[in-house]
């Protein structure tokens, strides 16, 4: 069904629309319709890229969880007008992907059980109805859900600044609404939105620390209410928050699979500082990137 919805568009078409306003990026139904995620030609496949990566990062010492960020049409795909399976799970291929990776020595946090269950309990939205990123609700629930692991490991030191979360409003048109363009684009409106700025006990903004031993990787969905709309409010923020200590960053917009290359770039001692990369990745990324998942040599 997501196959027979994507093929229906037009050429130029990126957008799907759902039930009730709500709007889906072509390629996540593209990424449902994957039936085996190593079966790529021309350098696709994410698994030895990923595999590699964790290898270079444990010879030095180095801790690494991958972080998948879960479609919104995986989420929600009822709102996309597709069947939900008893278990909710509407791409298999990804579990077996994890689960190779896992034997392979690569440990995955499951944030797609974790927004399943929080969906399941409560109706507050985890994704945005007109945009492809997750609402303040999602993204603070992400920020939690990494935080139980990272406090899980024997080398973890409870961080001891007390940051305070403050309300914000503020309104974002959604991403999905700007692709859409003309005429159709005037039919919607900007989200109103309430997210929850970080700051220090002495009322400063929360900042980012390259020198922090847990760096975090990844594209817009770290951006998103960090580096743009509201600010100081993203996945970095209340990652710091949950663990009551700051986090480095590295984030460039598209490039959750190539954003290791930043990393690289840092340099051999800055990168044996770490203790722990948390690798945020879009899962419809794991389909069709639109770069090739190369092996990146760490200096």
């Amino acid at each position: 069904a997501a196959a027979a919805r994507a093929a229906a568009l037009g050429e130029d078409e990126r957008v799907l629309a759902g039930d009730d306003g709500w709007l889906f990026f072509r390629r996540g139904f593209e990424y449902l319709a994957a039936d085996d995620l190593r079966d790529q030609a021309d350098g696709r496949d994410p698994f030895p890229a990923i595999t590699d990566f964790q290898q270079q990062l444990a010879g030095r010492g180095i801790d690494l969880l991958l972080v998948l960020i879960p479609d919104k049409v995986e989420v929600y795909p009822e709102r996309a007008g597709l069947e939900v399976p008893a278990d909710g799970l509407v791409q298999p291929a990804t579990r077996r992907l994890v689960a190779e990776l896992s034997a392979a020595g690569v440990e995955t946090v499951d944030l797609l059980a974790a927004m399943l269950a929080a969906k399941a309990a409560d109706p507050t939205l985890l994704y945005l109805p007109t945009d492809t990123h997750w609402t303040p609700a999602g993204l603070e629930l992400a920020a939690a859900t990494i935080a139980a692991r990272v406090r899980a490991y024997p080398w973890y030191t409870a961080g001891t600044t007390a940051y305070t979360r403050e309300p914000i409003e503020f309104g974002r048109q959604g991403d999905l609404v700007g692709m859409l363009g003309g005429a159709a684009a005037a039919d919607f409106r900007p989200e109103r939105l309430t997210a929850r700025q970080v700051r220090l006990p002495d009322g400063t903004f929360y900042a980012d620390d390259p020198a922090s031993p847990i760096v975090v990787l990844g594209d817009s969905f770290c951006g998103i209410y960090h580096h743009e709309d509201c600010e100081h409010a993203g996945l970095s923020a209340h990652l710091a928050a949950e663990l009551g200590q700051p986090v480095d960053l590295l984030m460039a917009h598209g490039s959750g699979p190539r954003i290791r290359g930043q990393l690289a770039r840092r340099g051999a001692a800055a990168i044996d500082a770490k203790q722990l990369v948390v690798w945020t990745v879009a899962a419809s990324d794991l389909w069709q990137y639109w770069a090739p998942w190369d092996p990146i040599p760490l200096p």
